[in-house]
């Protein structure tokens, strides 16, 4: 009758050991640790990225509603010290910490020459800013 053995070939004992089994699962702790880790710092850059997209979603579409007006519209015609843009309230109640934003924008008559109006938008939020320059054809 054959009866299995618990030892190998050599005479040695099959199987691991208290100490093997030991370093084994500090190795896969360890590699564990570095997975999460790692979560927690893509999850920190997926947070930026979005409060990076929301601030620039933000800053065009104040920046194309201004570029959007009448070449003959009197805000092409004064200057324009940073004056704040009242960014729609539904659209901030829809953004997480939408709150947080603020739109600023500029603008400069006749510069960089005649009939033309220099737009500058800014949009901070959430320690993020994004700016926008571009020129508009005035009359």
């Amino acid at each position: 009758m054959n009866k299995k053995s618990f030892f190998s070939i050599t005479g040695s004992p099959a199987g691991f050991t208290l100490l093997e089994l030991l370093i084994a699962v500090t190795i896969f702790a360890v590699g564990l640790l570095t997975v999460a880790g790692m979560q927690v710092t893509a999850m920190q850059a997926g947070t930026t990225a979005q409060t990076q997209t929301v601030a620039t979603a933000l800053a065009q579409g104040v920046f194309e509603e201004l570029m959007s007006r009448d070449p003959g519209d009197a805000l092409f015609n004064d200057v324009a010290d940073e004056e704040e843009y009242a960014i729609d309230q539904d659209i901030l109640d829809q953004l997480k910490g939408g709150d947080n934003y603020q739109a600023i924008y500029s603008i400069t008559p006749d510069t960089p020459a005649s009939g033309l109006a220099r737009v500058d938008v800014r949009v901070t939020g959430n320690n993020r800013t994004v700016r926008l320059s571009g020129f508009k054809r005035t009359l």
